[in-house]
């Protein structure tokens, strides 16, 4: 029989954790995706601003099954149709029903990333492979580890929100076909006005999104998506009756996006306005978009230390584009 499949689409400050394995490792018998909050506008260590971030869940009206709950958005969506967006908090995302594999990290069998800068040769692993996602171990000076355990009682409200996620294959996304390779660089703590440093030996594309395929039976015919408060005190907002049913119909997948951006960026979530390679001032002309400042906010998640530089993801003299907030991994 033809299994049914759930895909989830994670952009925007979107976390993964735990990250690919490694050395050997057995996957985890669940991951998590965490969603920093970031409530208010604020700076990072260049000085340059961090808007309010969002967590949302982006789904296409027509795999809705009744009640449908009121969005805070709707959305029309070249290729998804007519799309609702709910805006919310302080919630725990969980899904009705186990699939039917557990949780697999997809990485290419035949080649590795080594030091290869993009995907596309026939030499390098391909562009679905996890590990193109920007990984926290790699670009921290000292490894940092989660605050708290995504699976613990007690989530600080540093958290936003977490999708748990217990069966189902990860794999990396580039929906932007145009990204260049980046560098890591961060501010000296020591005072001085010199340059920026960059970390070294970290220079590739990262994936802007990552993916989820959940395989369920072939006469599943719905899938609840439930919303638990994160903490206790907590009431999940955004979401009436905390959950959002999906239904297969007569479609063997059925995909859904949940991501942690500003709101007008998760209302062109799939639009080509977030392919622009460029920024441009008021008269239209160019500007150069030197780094991917919001990355900043996977940092609030880990145990990093108030003297530790946070690296942030930084274009070359080619390219402008920022990917809307590369997804991370944690430790």
């Amino acid at each position: 029989m033809a299994d049914k499949i759930l895909r989830i689409v994670f952009s925007g400050i979107s976390t993964l954790s735990p990250g690919p394995p490694r050395d050997g490792a057995a996957p985890p018998r669940k991951a998590f995706v965490l969603m920093a909050a970031n409530r208010k506008k604020r700076k990072n260590q260049f000085n340059d601003p961090i808007e309010v971030h969002t967590p949302f869940i982006y789904v296409p009206r027509s795999i809705l099954a009744d009640p449908i709950p009121p969005p805070a958005e709707v959305v029309e969506d070249k290729n998804l149709g007519t799309c609702n967006i709910y805006f919310i908090d302080h919630a725990r995302i969980m899904l009705d029903k186990l699939p039917l594999r557990s949780i697999e990290y997809f990485t290419d069998p035949k080649h590795d990333i080594g030091d290869a800068e993009r995907p596309g040769s026939d030499n390098v692993a391909c562009e679905n492979d996890i590990r193109w996602l920007a990984d926290l171990r790699d670009v921290l000076p000292k490894r940092a580890a989660l605050r708290e355990k995504a699976d613990a009682p007690a989530i600080g409200d540093e958290v936003a929100a977490i999708v748990e996620l217990r069966g189902g294959t990860l794999k990396a996304n580039f929906p932007c076909k145009s990204v260049q390779p980046k560098t890591f660089s961060f501010k000296k703590k020591d005072g001085t006005k010199s340059k920026d440093e960059v970390v070294k030996g970290f220079k590739r594309v990262l994936a802007s999104e990552f993916f989820i395929d959940m395989p369920f039976l072939e006469n599943t015919t719905t899938v609840k998506l439930s919303f638990y408060p994160l903490r206790k005190g907590d009431v999940v907002t955004g979401i009436e009756g905390n959950e959002l049913t999906l239904k297969w119909g007569a479609a063997i997948g059925i995909e859904v996006r949940i991501g942690n951006d500003t709101k007008d960026e998760a209302k062109v979530l799939t639009s080509t306005k977030r392919c622009d390679a460029r920024a441009r001032d008021n008269e239209g002309k160019p500007l150069l978009v030197p780094r991917d400042n919001d990355f900043d906010l996977h940092y609030d998640l880990l145990n990093v230390a108030s003297d530790a530089v946070r690296p942030l993801p930084t274009n070359g003299p080619h390219q402008t584009h920022v990917d809307g907030c590369s997804p991370g991994t944690g430790g």
